[in-house]
């Protein structure tokens, strides 16, 4: 191993080993959700509640008129807020790459860790937990997550302090149907 090298990955296991010394502490700071097709669904509710100083929690309901049943592709990406802004506007850039599911696919075998990852994260705050058809939901929600939950499930995960989001846009039969943000500050490593 080259000095260079041996030297990032001290780097990198010293950093590992801090967080998971000291753990990641999140804030929720916003969420958005945007319906694009209202015959598909609606936005019955969509927000971040304080429950203290140091703690909130997200609440978000998509309505369904009708039951959507196959074809649901889901699009989710890390962003990170950039130091700079273009006209007042914050400037977001990509953390991680984007990555697209199929999700009758997903929940049949969990066959991707990443998102694995993050559906462990609403896991018992919503009812996206099963295989398709989705033929008897009248809605889709996350309910009562808090920041606290969140920061103890990536215990762990290298995010250094900052402004983070998570875009996500859900579509059926490769029309985009759903967008939501998950806003969000690292606090603490």
């Amino acid at each position: 191993m080259s000095n260079l090298a041996g030297t990032l990955f001290g780097l990198l296991l010293g950093v590992q080993c801090l967080t998971e010394l000291h753990g990641v502490f999140i804030l929720f700071t916003n969420v958005t959700c945007e319906s694009k097709d209202l015959s598909i669904s609606v936005v019955e509710y969509c927000e971040v509640t304080s429950l203290g100083k140091t703690k909130n929690s997200v609440r978000l309901r998509y309505t369904m008129p009708k039951p959507v049943f196959k074809n649901i592709g889901f699009h989710f990406q890390l962003m990170t807020k950039g130091s700079e802004s273009i006209n007042g506007v914050s400037n977001w850039q990509p953390f991680l790459y984007g990555m697209n599911l199929d999700m009758c696919r997903f929940w049949k075998n969990r066959h991707n860790y990443l998102a694995k990852m993050v559906f462990e994260l609403i896991e018992g705050h919503s009812n996206l937990n099963h295989s398709c058809p989705y033929s008897n939901e009248k809605f889709i929600a996350i309910d009562g997550i808090t920041n606290t939950d969140i920061s103890s499930k990536i215990r762990g995960i290298p995010l250094t302090k900052g402004s983070y989001a998570l875009f996500t846009k859900w579509s059926t039969e490769n029309i985009t149907r759903v967008l939501t943000k998950f806003y969000f500050d690292v606090l603490s490593v």
